[in-house]
């Protein structure tokens, strides 16, 4: 029996290497996602620090003043940081979409494939077997001639 040739291929590997181009551009934007949401978490965390600290005892006023003003940076930054996010989430979203767009047209070419590779093979199984009768029907009728 010959194999399975599929006509579209090479159209399948296109759509194949799209996706993946597709899915490194979503992992990418999730990383940088993934990094900020870190950068806000460290952020609270100094924020925590330096507010615990801002009235611990044995402080002057000159300490006070430079905790304030850290803490005055970490809100800059936090602010700074939410706002990235913010325009970090929305690429992540488009390459979400861009992803899925070119998983759905991959997935439509491979279920054309599976269906025609189902179809070639019935076919091939119903010739042998039509075949193998035509031999078998042949074999009997050897006998029958005289």
């Amino acid at each position: 029996m010959k194999r399975f040739r599929f006509r579209l291929e090479k159209v399948l590997e296109v759509r194949q290497y799209y996706e993946r181009i597709a899915e490194m551009k979503l992992a990418a934007a999730a990383g940088k996602c993934a990094l900020l949401e870190r950068n806000l978490a460290e952020n609270a965390r100094a924020t925590r620090e330096a507010a615990r600290q801002r009235f611990g005892a044995g402080r002057e006023l000159p300490d006070m003043r430079t905790v304030e003003l850290y803490a005055l940076r970490l809100a800059a930054e936090r602010e700074r940081t939410l706002k990235a996010l913010a325009f970090a989430e929305a690429d992540r979203e488009k390459a979400r979409q861009g992803y899925v767009a070119a998983s759905r047209e991959t997935k439509l070419i491979t279920k054309l494939r599976e269906r025609g590779e189902a179809e070639y093979y019935r076919s091939a199984v119903r010739e042998e077997v039509k075949t193998l009768d035509d031999l078998s029907r042949a074999g009997k009728n050897i006998g029958r001639d005289e």
